[in-house]
């Protein structure tokens, strides 16, 4: 997936508020057989590591590193199909040369979900990979790195969009999305739906998105304290409607912030399958536990979910940064 980007078209407006999580504004190399290397577009200078559902009756795992500006950036990822599905939706991205990573979930009937976050995720490289020189030649600032990530999400919501029109059989598919990305100070992130954002920092875990769907909506319109919140869960009807989903609508929000690097951050992305199933205090458990082995943490994570039934596809992603030679 190649050739120019136009960022000028109707539907790509980019303006997005910034929102630095500093402050939190509120509380709180080995593939598995399931694992396939899909070779970037020739702009890129090393291979990019991408799970889809070809034989989605396993596990992927994959764990390496990589360099970035004085950072040790490690990274694993896992996914499974659950134990009720008969297909993969999820996909995951490592693309470490671009220090990008992601993770999609797809909706909208038994093939619509896995192309659209195929094409989400394959969309959104494929673009970093075109401003990728630029990116690394050119002095960068946090809004320019934003704006990539912005710029990529709605170029995949065009696409997934599009592809929706043009098949007639798929309208209505989607998918959830959320990116990250490093410069050499700042931890950058955007996303869209219900796939979420950790990070473990001296052994706390914070979550660093907000889910785009009608139960978080409505917890926060009526401020709803986490003492009330799980009765209202239990009953609220419309667990699972989203408020937004990448590809559709013709256009999309995207929300996006930033945070400082600090030595030994363990970041996680999740697909709605593992943090439905797990807590957050079960997520912090199996990473200060595995903080040394994040394939480890990733298998570990996947295991507990399946042990509860798992009936949703899951995914989990880790990027830990660290001074290297630590």
């Amino acid at each position: 997936m190649a050739g120019a980007f136009k960022l000028d078209a109707a539907g790509f407006e980019l303006k997005f508020s910034e929102v630095s999580l500093d402050r939190p504004p509120h509380p709180g190399g080995m593939i598995s057989s399931t694992g396939v290397r899909v070779r970037a577009p020739p702009s890129a200078s090393s291979e990019t590591a991408m799970h889809t559902s070809q034989a989605a009756a396993h596990a992927a795992s994959t764990q390496d590193r990589a360099r970035s500006a004085g950072w040790e950036l490690r990274f694993a990822a896992i996914t499974d199909i659950g134990m009720r599905r008969t297909v993969n939706q999820d996909v995951y991205l490592l693309h470490p040369s671009r220090r990008l990573y992601a993770v999609a979930d797809g909706m909208g009937g038994h093939e619509g979900g896995e192309l659209a976050a195929t094409l989400a995720i394959e969309t959104l490289a494929a673009y970093f990979d075109e401003v990728g020189d630029m990116i690394e030649s050119t002095p960068q600032d946090r809004r320019s790195l934003q704006h990539n990530l912005v710029a990529g999400i709605k170029l995949a919501n065009a696409a997934v969009y599009q592809e929706a029109a043009e098949r007639g059989t798929h309208r209505g598919m989607g998918t959830t999305l959320v990116a990250l990305t490093f410069d050499e100070t700042r931890a950058y992130w955007a996303h869209v739906g219900d796939s979420r954002l950790y990070r473990l920092r001296n052994g706390q875990l914070e979550r660093l998105t907000r889910d785009h769907s009608l139960l978080e909506e409505t917890l926060e319109r009526h401020n709803i304290t986490s003492s009330d919140a799980s009765e209202f869960i239990a009953n609220f009807p419309y667990k699972h409607v989203l408020t937004r989903a990448v590809g559709s609508q013709y256009c999309v929000d995207v929300s996006v912030a930033f945070s400082q690097l600090v030595p030994g951050d363990i970041f996680l992305a999740t697909t709605d399958g593992v943090h439905n199933a797990l807590s957050d205090e079960e997520l912090a458990s199996v990473l200060r536990d595995h903080a040394d082995d994040l394939s480890a943490a990733c298998q570990a994570i996947a295991q507990l979910t399946l042990s509860r039934g798992a009936p949703d596809n899951l995914t989990a992603l880790l990027v830990e940064t660290h001074t290297p030679g630590r």
